[in-house]
Order: C-alpha cells, then structure tokens, then sequence
C-alpha cells in the first residue's frame, strides 16, 4: 500500500505540474464598428490531447471572477497559437486569418481581466479581476497588452511580464498589418527548460506531518502565496493565499495529500501529511 500511495503521489503531482499547459499572451480590444475585434490570443507550452479540461472567463469590470465561461474543445500542439474572439467576420477581416473558437466570454472592453482554467481552477490570470482596469497601468482600452516571452503561468498578476500598447493605441485602424500599432501576433516564446527549473526558491513547508492545524510555509520571497492542497484522488480540498506564512489546514481529515504552492510565476508541489 505504502508503494501505491507513493506511485499515486508521483503520478499526481506530475499531472499538477503539467496542468498548466495553456497561457495568456495577448488581448486586443479592436477599432473596429461594434468594437471588434475583441480576442485573447493563448500559447500551448506542451501537447495536450484533450483541451476540455481548459477554459477561460473573463472579468468584467472590476466585478470579480465569473468562474469558467468557456470551455476549448479538440486538442493543441506545443508552439501553437490559439485564437478565441467574440465573433469570426471582424477578426478576419482585422488579422486576415479565422479566429480558432469564438465566444462571448471574449467581450473584454479594455479594463477587463482574463483567466484561465484547468479543472475548473483558475491557474493563469491577466489583470486584477477585482479592479476595473480604467485608468490603471494595464489598462488596453482601444489597444492591446502582450506578454514578454518565458513568463509563466501564475494566479499573481505581475505588471513586468506585459507589454502594453497604451489606450487608444489603435484607434482609427483597419487592419493589424497597416497599423502604426500592431499587435504583435504570435511572437511570444517559451523555454521549456526555465520551467523545470522555475521553482519557488528557499521552498519550506513545516511541520510536515502536522497535528496542529496549520502549516508554515516560506521561501525567499515575501510575496503572496497561492496554495491548493489537493486529495489523492487528485479532487481540490483547499484553496487559499497566504500571506503571514501559515497555512490554515484544521479543515482537513487525517490523510495524504499534495500541495500546491505558486508564487511570482514559481511552483512548488510536496506531499502533505495530516495527523
């Protein structure tokens, strides 16, 4: 059984590891009558046979999390770029090629954050989805943001990782390619060598086992943690960000687990043990 469990746990904590397949590079909110094209462009970092367990939401206003709004469909190859739109006629008459999926999940008006799913799971976010966008750093009214090549996918929205065209960037434009600002289509980049080694540097969890309710967990960083503590049939039992570097677990029943810990785009996973 010991055995078992330990297979199980590697098994789990591979496919926690490697859930995160998908990622936000762009958002285009378009000149265009109506609006359009509104898009998010997403970069597959790995090959991924079923794309239902991904979906994306947008958050509108400042409104708070929607939860998932769309669900992609098919399968996806690592390199490619994955095009989701509001509708088919603007787009291609904007970029010149089809959008991929079209939804109205993709109606972002500028001051809108994005996120993606795995799961059900929010696992890459664009934006504060708890601020309208309005005026602040990340705003893309009329415009568009980018990310820079190599940034991961992470539930912390960090300003450095993104590009940005400025607001009414792209007013009065027709096409991408004529435009003095052109969003810059497909040009994001991804090592898959920095993301083995992307680990949340310093990483403790203590103690492990614990009794006690609670765990302590720190690294380097003092930045916010985000934490999902997962069951060994891979369910999601706890999800919480820490920022006084103390795990709430006193909700849990004796058991094995696995934790998974994200912080500045670095993720860690290890076993956890309740007593």
């Amino acid at each position: 059984m010991k055995k078992f469990y330990s297979l199980f746990l590697i098994f789990l904590m591979a496919n926690l590891s490697f859930g995160q397949d998908l990622i936000i590079t762009g958002a285009f909110d378009g000149p265009l009558s109506g609006g359009v094209p509104k898009a998010v462009e997403i970069y597959v970092i790995n090959d991924i046979a079923d794309l239902s367990a991904y979906g994306f939401g947008s958050a509108n206003n400042g409104g708070g999390t929607d939860g998932e709004e769309f669900t992609f469909s098919g399968s996806a190859t690592a390199g490619d770029f994955l095009y989701l739109a509001t509708e088919v006629d603007g787009f291609t008459a904007y970029f010149g090629f089809a959008p991929d999926f079209t939804s109205g999940s993709a109606s972002i008006n500028g001051d809108d954050a994005l996120e993606l799913f795995y799961n059900g799971t929010a696992y890459d976010v664009f934006g504060d989805i708890n601020t309208d966008g309005t005026g602040e750093a990340w705003d893309y009214l009329d415009g568009w943001a980018y990310r820079v090549s190599d940034s991961s996918p992470s539930t912390t929205f960090t300003l450095a990782d993104w590009t940005f065209s400025g607001a009414d960037a792209v007013d009065g434009c027709t096409t991408n390619a004529s435009c003095g600002s052109q969003f810059p289509l497909g040009t994001f980049t991804f090592s898959t060598l920095s993301t083995k080694q992307n680990q949340i540097e310093g990483f403790t969890a203590y103690p492990n086992p614990t009794s006690l309710g609670y765990v302590n967990i720190t690294s380097k960083s003092t930045s916010v943690m985000d934490v999902a503590v997962f069951d060994l049939l891979g369910k999601q039992v706890l999800s919480n960000k820490v920022t006084s570097n103390k795990l709430n677990v006193s909700g849990l029943n004796s058991g094995i687990y696995v934790m998974k810990v994200t912080q500045n785009d670095a993720v860690s996973t290890q076993k956890l043990v309740i007593k």
